[in-house]
């Protein structure tokens, strides 16, 4: 069993088929991350209201399963009603007669309008950040998470492209972040401010870093990467916390700060009388994005909350803001 695997116990109905799934499915060439083992435990802890004797699973505990919780996005529904049906399948295989939820899952729609968070909001979520204190099941959390997010909004980092640095990518003598695990395959480097290169410092003395290891900068509990399903996780809460993502509502992402990075940079290229035209490729660089069309599609203002930006670009660059924006 993996590093990785050796975390998770399952203490629900189906505790003692989990890992055979999981391994079944690896068989199969399918891969089987973090990501799914958390969502098979979810699964598995769900079941165990129903104070089952032996494993089984019915039409009503599938469609109780699935069923839409309030305030939750589409995408997470689909992943209910892709486990619940995969694993259903998995044990009528294996001599059970569970019920297996229908091949009809709902479609995502493929425009977006992405949340950016104002500036006093950024602050209100360093200020909750900044007084997490330290848990002994997760020694280092209190400390990765007012880091991790300083970095995510610095930097306008992917999420992944963050949790996969190395100790040896992060260069604080010049402050300037390697990228190597960026979407497109590509490398970049990624320049950051004196402050933040400042924090990062200090962050690698109370995790008493060797920076010349070859260790992640996020490390989990392991020593390994740390995974970002819990990021996201986390993220709901401070956002409740810091009164930004109130119960019901489905609210921002943790890949809306990268969103919101490239809004505020762009804002700030406007208020310093900066020709966008001249430096929106800039920008598209230093986001690792392949070319200036995925940077126009990606930076898309509402009239409502930043009508002086978008009215000031209209000059410069049509066509900036399209109808239609696709997800990266």
């Amino acid at each position: 069993m993996k590093n990785k695997e050796k975390h998770f116990v399952f203490t629900g109905p189906f505790k003692d088929y989990c890992f055979n799934y999981v391994n079944y499915k690896k068989e199969l060439g399918f891969s089987f991350g973090e990501g799914s083992l958390y969502l098979l435990r979810y699964m598995d802890d769900y079941f165990k209201h129903y104070n089952l004797s032996s494993p089984v699973l019915t039409k009503k505990m599938v469609e109780d399963f699935v069923s839409h919780r309030s305030g939750e996005s589409e995408k997470t529904q689909r992943m209910r009603m892709s486990i619940v049906r995969q694993f259903a399948l998995f044990m009528n295989r294996i001599g059970f007669d569970f019920y297996v939820y229908p091949y009809k899952l709902k479609p995502i729609a493929k425009t977006f309008t992405p949340y950016i968070f104002t500036h006093d909001e950024i602050e209100r979520i360093i200020t909750v950040v900044d007084h997490l204190t330290y848990i002994p099941q997760s020694k280092h959390y209190h400390l990765i998470y007012p880091m991790l997010f300083r970095m995510l909004y610095g930097c306008g980092l992917r999420i992944n492209e963050a949790l996969s640095l190395k100790k040896s990518e992060v260069d604080l003598s010049n402050g300037i972040l390697t990228i190597t695990k960026a979407k497109n395959s590509t490398s970049r480097l990624v320049p950051m401010s004196r402050s933040l290169t400042d924090y990062c410092k200090r962050f690698a003395e109370n995790m008493s870093f060797d920076m010349s290891g070859e260790g992640y900068f996020y490390p989990s509990r392991d020593a390994g990467k740390y995974h970002r399903t819990p990021v996201y996780v986390k993220f709901k809460q401070l956002m409740r916390i810091a009164g930004i993502f109130p119960e019901g509502a489905v609210g921002p992402r943790v890949h809306d700060i990268r969103h919101t990075y490239a809004v505020h940079a762009l804002e700030k290229m406007i208020n310093d009388g900066q020709d966008v035209y001249c430096t929106l490729p800039i920008l598209s660089t230093y986001l690792g994005h392949r070319g200036i069309e995925s940077t126009e599609k990606y930076l898309r203002l509402t009239e409502e909350a930043y009508g002086a930006v978008t009215n000031t670009m209209a000059s410069f660059y049509t066509g900036v803001f399209p109808e239609v924006v696709h997800h990266e």
